[in-house]
């Protein structure tokens, strides 16, 4: 097998060493206000016996963010960045790619010398105008620059290419048969446009009614909408380390022993707040054009004018405009050299500039300045204060439930009313859920959390371990346990009558579309009925046979009806979650077989390039468990991330 799958490496398309060259030419680009918070040569994961570093995973990032920048233009802000979570999609593509190494490594892979160099010289900066080598000098220059040395750059570039060959031997498993691409193919080539009217269920809210009698007759039709899941009602002791933190008193001494002990995490790199103003030089200017350009901006800051306000204005750097040039504090290491040797060596308040670099000219002025060093005690005396209640908050908490559960089963407390005579009221209290579910959020500590799954490994009449919840820590004591089931109409009253008076009012809003119909088949347009009607007549974006109409959610059937129909025909009133829809097609696209046996095979590789994401996406997900993966949880709580799946070692 071994054999077969180095003897397929021989295929290594173009477009893997494309991913090379593209991977490469990433790591020049390094420019933007992104904060990264810890630095250094730590690890910010771990995978098996690898690590993933600091510095690999600040470089990631900034590369990352470069690249959608480049992609979405101006359309690239912060609260996208925000969205897209990229110091998270950084650190989880440097993990993944620890993981394809090490399949590498099983595989007995390698990566000759010879195609390191053919993947450097792939790249133009390593190329003079006759397409030659650079040369050794110029060569470590530029791999300088960006913080690598010869031998941390190749290695870099020996990992990508070791990659890229995992990559082609899970390529070359896959193969999407034809019946799956006309399929694939035909919801993509069959589309549709509609004109619409919807009819809001909650118009008819005074009209609907619904007695006694219906909400049984409705209960009686959707019994099975009300099973219940298997659940638990469990009983607790809470030691509340909230409680216990406030009666926690630090003696001055602690906190300076603390800071002395732990003086390197209050070490403080050199830093300088700054802002800037870029004009780039490219399609839009020439570089005479961008410097007239910038020294007539100097020119106004100078007279009076307002930096932030120009910025806003003029800045070509869509990152940092909205904030009026505002690039946050800084270190070395995080900027293009050029700028940055310009900004740790400007005083605060100094205007710097024309100054070039690759981006175009920009004007630059420091703010504040950071000298390197360790941080005042006085600075960070509430920051140790707040971090040493929390510790010994949480140790106290710790060994009071641990002390709890040593007398529960020495003075074998073998029941509820036991177990709840260990409640003090103040700082251990008893607790009792609601019935939850595996699946359910537990009120007050939350959905897929350690209380759940210790929950539900309860044998009757136990007590669990000490388990970790938000508010501190807990027994479990099994109170209940309930079998799936449909419940009695009783105890799903309130739920059953919301839903019968909502399909009340969604038959009432079928009911006077059904009105409106009968107008159109009078001749009366489309238009005319959604004004007399005061609802919007809305024109949907194309769509597909699958999913629903653009905007319009919960409309599989209005999809359906659609694709029925050809264009200028009327379809429903179709009844949809909330309201009814009736709607004109605008517009309809079929299937054509001579077009797609063009296109057979650029769809067939399409699909199975989607299929490539998530056999490595798999591969990941399940290395990642056999490897047991661990996250800096210091960087994640940093970020915010912290509680996402449970991240952290």
């Amino acid at each position: 097998m071994l054999k077969i799958l180095r003897d397929n490496l021989r295929y290594l398309s173009w477009i893997l060493w494309l991913v090379i060259i593209v991977f490469i030419a990433f790591v020049f680009v390094d420019f933007g206000g992104a904060r990264l918070g810890r630095g250094g040569s730590g690890a910010a994961a771990t995978v098996g016996d690898s690590r993933v570093r600091y510095d690999e995973y600040q470089r990631q990032y900034r590369n990352l963010e470069e690249r959608y920048r480049q992609a979405f233009g101006e359309r690239f802000t912060p609260e996208m960045a925000e969205q897209l979570q990229l110091p998270l999609q950084a650190l989880e593509q440097l993990v993944g790619q620890k993981i394809l190494l090490r399949e590498a490594e099983r595989l007995g892979l390698a990566a000759s010398d010879a195609e390191v160099r053919e993947a450097i010289l792939a790249q133009p900066v390593f190329r003079d105008e006759s397409g030659n080598f650079v040369g050794q000098e110029y060569y470590q220059q530029v791999i300088a620059y960006e913080g690598y040395t010869v031998t941390s750059f190749e290695q870099m570039i020996r990992d990508q290419i070791l990659i890229n060959k995992v990559s082609s031997i899970l390529a070359q498993t896959l193969h999407v048969p034809d019946a799956e691409v006309e399929r694939a193919y035909r919801e993509e080539a069959e589309r549709a446009r509609i004109r619409y009217l919807q009819l809001p269920a909650a118009r008819f809210t005074q009209e609907a009614t619904v007695d006694a009698a219906g909400i049984e007759a409705y209960y009686a039709a959707h019994r099975e909408d009300f099973r219940l899941p298997r659940q638990r009602v469990i009983s607790y002791l809470l030691v509340d380390s909230g409680r216990l933190r406030s009666q926690i008193e630090l003696d001055p001494a602690d906190l300076q022993r603390f800071y002395e002990q732990h003086a390197s995490d209050y070490q403080r790199p050199e830093e300088v707040h700054a802002r800037h103003i870029l004009v780039q030089v490219g399609a839009e200017r020439t570089e005479a054009e961008a410097r007239a350009e910038i020294e007539a901006l100097r020119a106004r800051i100078e007279g009076g004018a307002d930096f932030a306000a120009i910025a806003r204005e003029h800045s070509d750097d869509p990152g940092t405009r909205t904030k009026g040039g505002d690039l946050g504090f800084f270190g070395r290491g995080r900027m293009i050299r050029e700028f940055e040797d310009a900004a740790f060596a400007a005083t605060p308040g100094q205007l710097v500039g024309p100054l070039r670099t690759g981006f175009g000219f920009h004007l630059l002025e420091v703010l504040e300045r950071h000298e390197a060093g360790l941080q005042p005690f006085a600075q960070v005396e509430a920051q140790i204060r707040s971090r040493l209640q929390s510790e010994r908050a949480d140790a106290a908490a710790q060994s009071r439930v641990r002390e709890l559960a040593r007398r529960a089963r020495e003075e074998r407390l073998d029941s509820a009313e036991k177990l709840q005579t260990l409640a003090d009221g103040d700082v251990v209290t008893w607790q009792t859920t609601p019935p939850f579910g595996e699946e359910e959020s537990v009120a007050g500590i939350g959905r897929g959390t350690p209380f759940t799954t210790a929950a539900f490994a309860l044998a009757k009449g136990t007590l669990s371990e000490p388990v970790k919840i938000p508010r501190g820590w807990g027994l479990l004591w099994l109170d209940e346990e309930r079998e799936p089931r449909i419940p009695e109409l009783a105890e799903v009253s309130t739920r059953v009558r919301q839903a019968a008076l909502q399909e009340r009012q969604i038959e009432l809003a079928r009911q006077a579309l059904t009105r409106a119909r009968g107008e159109l088949g009078a001749g009366k347009s489309i238009e005319a009925v959604a004004s007399g009607l005061g609802v919007q007549l809305v024109e949907s974006p194309a769509f597909g046979s699958r999913g629903d109409v653009p905007g319009l959610a919960g409309s599989h059937e209005v999809v359906a009806a659609a694709f029925a129909l050809e264009a200028g025909q009327v379809g429903g009133p179709v009844a949809i979650a909330n309201g009814a829809v009736l709607f004109e097609v605008a517009e309809r696209e079929h299937f054509d077989p001579v077009r797609f046996a063009e296109q057979r095979e650029t769809k067939r590789k399409e699909l199975e390039g989607q299929a490539f994401e998530a056999l490595v996406d798999s591969l990941i997900a399940q290395r990642k468990l056999d490897l047991k993966v661990t996250y800096d949880r210091a960087l994640l709580e940093e970020l915010g991330l912290a509680g996402d799946a449970a991240r952290g070692s």
